[in-house]
Formats: C-alpha cells, sequence, structure tokens
C-alpha cells in the first residue's frame, strides 16, 4: 500500500481497493453460498446491454470441449471496420471509417474488396459505434450476395442497440445468410463475483485441457436478443476469446465444430486467431499519415482558402476541444 500512497494516492482509497480486489480473487475462506446438497454455488455470467442485465447458466465443467481442427474448404466472408475521428468540435464530431473485407475457401484467398472510405458527422459515441457497426455490416451484405451461404467472420460483438440502424441491418444480414460469427477481442461479460467471465473460464479451462485447444457453451443463449455466445481457445498457445454466433447457428450447428473450423482458419503468426480476420484487421487500419491527409482534403472541401469559410470555423472549434482534451484531460479521445 505505501507503494501507492508514495505516489499521491489517498490511503482510504488504496485501502479500499486492495481489498475489493482480494475479495474478488479471494479463493478460500470468508462466507461461500452452499447448494442444499452442500456444494459451492457456482458464479453464473452476465453482462449489462441496452439497460438490462442479461444472465446465462452457471459455470459448469460439462461445458468444456476438447477442440481439434477441422480442414475445409467452406466460403469464408470476413469485413472489418476501422474509424478515427477527422474532427473534434466539441458539440460534434466528424468520424472517418474505413472498411476492409475478403473472401476465402478454407484457408485459401478468393478475393480481397477494395477498402471502403466512409465519414459522417455524429453527436456521441455510441452514434459513431452505431454507425461504424452499420458500414460494416452494409459491406458484409453486399460480398454474401456473390456468396450465399458463406460463413460470415466478424470481430466485433453480435448485439445491437434495438431501434438502430446496425441492429436493423444485421437483422437483414442474418435473414439472408444465418450463419454469422463474431469474435471480438474484448469482452464486457464478467460472473456474479465480480471477475472477468473469460478470465475465469480461461484458467478453468487451463487446468482441465493441458496444452489442448478448447471451446466452453455457452456463456450466454439468449432468443430475444439473437445470440449465443461461448468462449474459445483455438490454439494451445492462443489467448481465449469470445465467440458470439448468430440465434439461427446456435441451433442448428455444433459449437465445438464450429470452433474446430475456426481453428483451421488461424494464422500460424498469430496462434488462435483466424486468418481471414486478422488481414482485414489489417487492411482497414487508418495510419496517422492517412489521417492528416484526409483531414487536409475535408478542408479544402470546406473552402479552407477563406478565412470565412465552415473550415475556418471548424477549425477553431476543434483547435478549443483538442486543446482542452489534450491538456486539461490527458489525451485526445
Amino acid at each position: 500500500m505505501a507503494s501507492l500512497t508514495r505516489a499521491g494516492y489517498l490511503d482510504a482509497d488504496v485501502e479500499m481497493l486492495v481489498e475489493k480486489v482480494n475479495q474478488i480473487y479471494r479463493q478460500k475462506g470468508g462466507f461461500v453460498q452452499l447448494t442444499l446438497t452442500g456444494e459451492p454455488v457456482k458464479p453464473y455470467p452476465y453482462f449489462r446491454f441496452d439497460g438490462k442485465i442479461i444472465k446465462g447458466p452457471p459455470i459448469s465443467e460439462t461445458r468444456f470441449r476438447a477442440v481439434e481442427e477441422v480442414p475445409h474448404k467452406e466460403t469464408v466472408v470476413s469485413v472489418d471496420a476501422a474509424a478515427r475521428i477527422l474532427f473534434d468540435a466539441g458539440s460534434f464530431k466528424i468520424v472517418s471509417a474505413k472498411v476492409a473485407g475478403g473472401v476465402w475457401r478454407g484457408v485459401e484467398r478468393v478475393k480481397l474488396m477494395d477498402t471502403i472510405k466512409r465519414v459522417k458527422v455524429v453527436e456521441s459515441l455510441d452514434e459513431a459505434a452505431d454507425w461504424l457497426a452499420e458500414v460494416e455490416l452494409e459491406a458484409v451484405a453486399g460480398l454474401v450476395k456473390g456468396y450465399p451461404g458463406a460463413l460470415v467472420l466478424l470481430d466485433r460483438p453480435l448485439v445491437f442497440r434495438s431501434g438502430t440502424m446496425s441492429a436493423k441491418a444485421y437483422r437483414r444480414l442474418v435473414e439472408r445468410d444465418w450463419r454469422v460469427v463474431g469474435m471480438p477481442k474484448s469482452s464486457s461479460i464478467r460472473l456474479s463475483s465480480g471477475e472477468s467471465a473469460l478470465g475465469y473460464v480461461s484458467r478453468l479451462g487451463s487446468k482441465m485441457f493441458r496444452d489442448m485447444a478448447w471451446s466452453y457453451y455457452p456463456l450466454i443463449e439468449d432468443e430475444k436478443l439473437g445470440i449465443g455466445i461461448g468462449a474459445v481457445k483455438l490454439s494451445p498457445s492462443g489467448p481465449v476469446f469470445r465467440l458470439d454466433v448468430a440465434w439461427e447457428l446456435s441451433l442448428r450447428a455444433d459449437f465445438e465444430y464450429l470452433s474446430g473450423m475456426l481453428a483451421y482458419l488461424q494464422d500460424f503468426t498469430s496462434p488462435g486467431y483466424p486468418l481471414p480476420l486478422k488481414i482485414v484487421h489489417n487492411l482497414s487500419r487508418i495510419s496517422d499519415d492517412e489521417l492528416s491527409m484526409d483531414r487536409e482534403l475535408l478542408l479544402e472541401e470546406l473552402g479552407i482558402s477563406s478565412k470565412a469559410s465552415i473550415a475556418s470555423k471548424l477549425l477553431e472549434d476543434s483547435g478549443g476541444s483538442e486543446f482542452k482534451a489534450k491538456y486539461l484531460w490527458g489525451g485526445i479521445p
């Protein structure tokens, strides 16, 4: 505790922090809730979404399965979209998005689509996130038209706020092609004990399956949300990922078999992560140089040469907002 207090933190805050973390991770001692048969109660996973708490069944060792690669020639469509803020004017932001996608047959690449760049004025980060999901799903819909029945592989969670354009775009996609899988790089699912669901399942899986790939399903199943959520470790040396599947796919496909199909697609330079996702992720990146160029082009579009132009006003508003973010808050969002 002395280490943090020497850095200027309040003693009371540090004491509460240490106690809370110990409480979360304490495995022995203290009060343990028991079932009627005297067994410890297993924690259950949950996450908050759209103002609701979505719960899954208690964690159980019986939901684990060993995963072996399943060689296949299935058509795989993968799309990713990245976003950067062009200008932050305080009351609104101008956001740029870059979308990349491709088609594979098994591990063999069939085609890469030309990257698409989009731009939009948004008033909130929620609006920006919804728009980014929408443009990504629109690109997927365009690709799957030529490849009906393809396995759609995204690196995002398959949950979308009700009534949003992204939710409508996702529903249209699933109606056309129900084989949709999301493999986000992070997860907000927690356990009733306070721990990260993926962290807990990862530790449990490592004890049960040493030096093996494995899957766990379900963490969450919710027909109203139209989703089934599990966890996968596609390589013995790879990390554990959350894996979302469209509800229709969760009913028709075996999660263990699907995990084996994804394991076959992994890139040996990034164990545990499918190659199609890695490629489209890299192609969708917006570099600092590209962002600077796009800013200059937008200012030209708005008429930067005139002092009374909209571009000049935008620069003034953005300059003030970025000054506050950088020098008062410690960074530009």
